[in-house]
């Protein structure tokens, strides 16, 4: 009986020794597949760890700036962002390898991967050149937001502080050319071919080659400042009031919205009564704005300030002159706008003279307004015509100039046509008709597609390119040959992120940026309550896609480092974070 019993409880005692070696068996399994950890190992990684976040914070410092002349590499022509990208890029992967690839696979990573490869097909397929060299950034985007994805909070944090920084610059520069500070042109002359005008006021573009895109990088900066900022409610205060007054110059419609739905998302996450303090204060400044602001009224009410730049023409239809003479034409002009014309504005009549309605040759002389004219007024001016010294035929365009500004057949108005008979004045000349008049002007100047125009010119190239679209970048290349214009400006997009990726990469392309986004979007939601980072990349995001409804956003480096910054952001497994 005492040997059963013996027996019975060595029994368990067995199984009770076998159950605690059991867990730490399993750990010693565990641990075989470790790398071995050495003080020489450690010093390593935290040399990458320190090298990592130093690039991280440099790239995002500079994504704002993209100066307009480009460094030759091979084949390609690369932009200083992409310049300072590369390095960057090399550190970074030097780092997710010292940690190995083993990690969370993220749907939103592998959606990025698979429009990357779609490009490429697409790039391979479209009919113009160009298209490799966007797949490529395209190429760069994926890889960065999946180094990112590998980067720690500390170290994202310091990539939005770079945000922050470059962001505030750039709406300190709109806030110097919006108040017309006139030597900050010579500063911003490195990134823009041109000042942007509208309705004759300047539209900042804060370092950036356009106002919408400086509008942008300034949005970012806002909403990561917002998110990230300092706790001192006064700090938050000023710094939204000065990005929203850098933001407010660039006269960027979608931007100012966007920014208001960032805003009240980040209050969403937030607690306390001071929480919408920044949204109101945002919605505020710029209500103000706008309200002290007529040609703000002007942006919010119409395409392209149509309500300022607006006139009809009436003149002679045909003339004949002598070689070099000069003549006094009456011209009528009628301001079919909203706003008054003053004198005071410098807008002035003048006229261009085409050689074979086809070749510009010269701009004429200005007539000075003799008055104000108000919308809906005429005013017949004495216009001084002079004769090219060639004798032949040309096309004779009158049209107004708005001094160191714009021409308003820049604007898209029509301006009034003629045709000149140069020689031979006693022969008799032909008559013209209006139509045949108006068809020969030259298609630069009259035709200017409006944001609807150039989403229907999308959803045809979709409709005829359905699979993978007429290849990356291809629509400012290709939109005025599906439009039937021999001539159109290869600058213009298709003023939305959606409709663009649709034309240039098809359904294909499109489905997975619009999969990554999903993707993204509902981790961030997730992820927002866990970390400061993943906020300010959620509001970001978001702010992107309601911006990029009006405008294309992906046009500059910049622009898609920032995408594949907060997308990498969000791809992050922040199981083991506790709320922040």
């Amino acid at each position: 009986m005492y040997s059963t019993r013996s027996h019975a409880w060595r029994t368990k005692l067995s199984d009770f020794d076998t159950n605690l070696m059991t867990p730490d068996q399993t750990l010693l399994d565990r641990l075989k597949d470790q790398p071995i950890v050495t003080p020489k190992r450690v010093a390593k990684g935290a040399a990458l760890d320190r090298a990592a976040q130093i690039c991280l914070f440099f790239l995002l410092l500079v994504v704002p700036f993209e100066p307009r002349f480009t460094l030759p590499l091979g084949p390609f022509h690369l932009s200083l962002v992409e310049a300072v990208a590369l390095p960057c890029f090399a550190v970074l992967s030097a780092r997710a390898l010292s940690q190995g690839f083993r990690g969370q696979r993220s749907a939103s990573l592998v959606a990025l991967a698979l429009m990357f490869a779609v490009s490429l097909v697409s790039a391979g397929l479209a009919a113009t050149g160009g298209a490799l060299k966007f797949a490529l950034r395209l190429g760069a985007m994926t890889t960065f937001a999946h180094l990112v994805s590998r980067c720690s909070e500390r170290q994202l944090k310091w990539g939005f502080r770079a945000l922050v920084a470059s962001g505030g610059c750039a709406a300190v520069l709109a806030l110097l050319e919006g108040l017309g500070v006139p030597s900050i042109d010579v500063l911003l002359g490195a990134f823009r071919e041109i000042p942007y005008n509208v309705a004759g006021v300047r539209r900042a573009t804060a370092g950036s080659e356009y106002p919408n895109l400086g509008a942008g990088m300034i949005l970012y900066a806002l909403l990561a400042g917002a998110a990230l900022g300092p706790s001192s409610l006064l700090a938050r205060a000023g710094f939204v009031l000065l990005l929203t007054s850098g933001l407010a110059f660039t006269y960027s419609r979608g931007a100012w919205v966007a920014g208001l739905v960032g805003l009240l998302m980040l209050s969403w996450f937030e607690r306390g009564r001071a929480r919408f303090v920044p949204a109101a204060l945002y919605a505020l400044s710029l209500t103000l704005f706008v309200g002290g602001e007529e040609i703000s009224q002007v942006r919010l009410g119409g395409e392209y300030a149509n309500d300022f730049y607006a006139a009809t023409y009436k003149s002679p239809r045909q003339m004949a002159m002598d070689s070099n003479a000069r003549v006094v034409v009456p011209v009528t002009v009628r301001n079919v706008g909203r706003r008054p014309w003053r004198k005071t504005d410098q807008i002035h009549l003048s006229y261009h003279l085409y050689e074979n309605a086809g070749r510009p040759l010269v701009d004429g002389p200005r007539t000075d307004l003799s008055r104000d004219v108000m919308p809906g007024e005429s005013i017949t001016l004495e216009a001084v015509l002079r004769a090219p010294l060639k004798e032949g035929e040309y096309l004779l365009m009158w049209d107004l100039v708005h001094e160191d500004v714009t021409w308003f057949s820049g604007q898209g108005v029509r301006p009034g046509v003629a045709r000149l008979i140069v020689g031979n004045t006693a022969a008799a000349v032909p008559a013209i008709s209006e139509a045949q008049g108006l068809k020969a002007v030259p298609e630069p100047l009259a035709w200017r597609p409006s944001r609807l125009e150039l989403w229907r010119i999308a959803l045809r190239m979709w409709g005829a390119n359905p699979f993978f679209g007429v290849g990356p970048d291809n629509f400012r290349r290709t939109y005025g040959t599906v439009a039937g214009k021999s001539a159109f400006d290869s600058r213009v997009y298709a003023n939305n992120v959606f409709l663009e990726l649709a034309s240039t990469l098809g359904t294909f392309g499109l489905a997975a940026f619009c999969v990554a986004v999903a993707f993204s979007l509902a981790s961030g939601w997730r992820a927002a309550l866990l970390s400061p980072t993943s906020r300010a990349a959620l509001a970001i995001l978001v702010a992107m896609m309601v911006h990029g409804l009006v405008d294309y956003l992906f046009a500059f480096t910049g622009h898609y480092l920032v995408f594949g910054f907060v997308v990498g952001t969000l791809a992050r497994d922040l199981s083991s974070q506790r709320p922040q």
